[in-house]
């Protein structure tokens, strides 16, 4: 039945000029084949997304114009990484980052998880981090987030295993983070899309190694790893130490959005430079941390 469906549709496709299937409006199709749990999720959107907290996201709207920033990852090159060159720039950060709040007092600007067990494993800890401004996928107001807390409209189809035409035509770029931003396997995409929405120029990374490893001591259900030891992926070991779950990177998921966003950025003149020190990450132009920030 399906393929009788595909079929229909490439044959629409093609008629209206689109000659590869491959460029086929995912969306229209997801919402056809899955009609029901997008209903659901489009409900939930209603809940929890509203026109007050659109208008909160829209504050930052080219608050920023022209200015640079630095989106900070947790991978173990942070240990390496002078965090007090940071302190006149605006910084992104993520998940767990607090742990190296609590090793140098290093606190980012900006602050963000999207990841589920990341949330459920940390919820005390992500409420009471003391940064300025929180933004979280809007599913999560539920959870009892409220100290500075901004929720944005997340569109996760990305992750759906019953969507099977190739990731890499269904991957998006938000162009207004205030009305819907896009997953891409990994928070640092959409601290790329909410850099580009708050009007940032120069967007530079660090600790994105993207370069993980699966310990001897991890039990692997599914798509999500339960640690029982010390986490080598991160910077703390702790960061997913015993006895707790993470979900799986998938970093052929991460990689194409990350080819996404340098495609989306360069053609509106905004510069993303790695300056990771070491790892594996080779999508976009290298740089040296020590000269950016001297």
């Amino acid at each position: 039945m399906l393929k009788i469906i595909f079929n229909i549709f490439k044959k629409i496709y093609k008629f209206i000029g689109f000659n590869k299937f491959a460029l086929l409006n995912y969306y229209s199709v997801f919402y056809f084949l899955n009609y029901k749990k997008n209903k659901n999720e489009l409900k939930i959107k209603r809940i929890n997304f509203n026109k007050l907290d659109r208008q909160k996201i829209d504050y930052f709207k080219n608050k920023y114009s022209n200015e640079s920033c630095v989106i900070v990852g947790n991978g173990p090159s942070l240990n390496k990484t002078d965090m007090s060159k940071l302190h006149n720039i605006k910084t992104f950060g993520v998940n767990s980052i607090f742990l190296m709040s609590e090793k140098n007092s290093f606190k980012p600007s900006f602050y963000m998880v999207e990841d589920r067990l990341v949330m459920k494993q940390n919820l005390k800890e992500i409420n009471e981090y003391d940064i300025e401004y929180k933004f979280f996928p809007h599913f999560y107001k539920k959870e009892g987030l409220y100290k500075n807390s901004l929720f944005f409209n997340m569109d996760s189809r990305f992750y759906r295993d019953e969507y099977n035409i190739l990731k890499n035509t269904n991957i998006k770029f938000s162009d207004n983070f205030a009305k819907v931003a896009y997953a891409g396997q990994t928070v640092t995409y959409l601290n790329m899309q909410l850099a580009y929405f708050m009007g940032f120029k120069n967007i530079y990374l660090i600790g994105v190694d993207f370069d993980y490893v699966l310990p001897k001591d991890v039990i692997k259900k599914g798509k999500v790893w339960e640690s029982h030891g010390d986490d080598p992926n991160h910077f703390d070991p702790r960061y997913f130490g015993k006895g707790i779950e993470s979900n799986d990177p998938q970093l052929h998921k991460t990689i194409i959005a990350y080819r996404k966003a340098r495609e989306f950025l360069e053609k509106n003149n905004v510069k993303i430079v790695n300056l990771t020190k070491g790892g594996k990450l080779e999508v976009f132009e290298r740089g040296i941390y020590d000269e950016v920030f001297n």
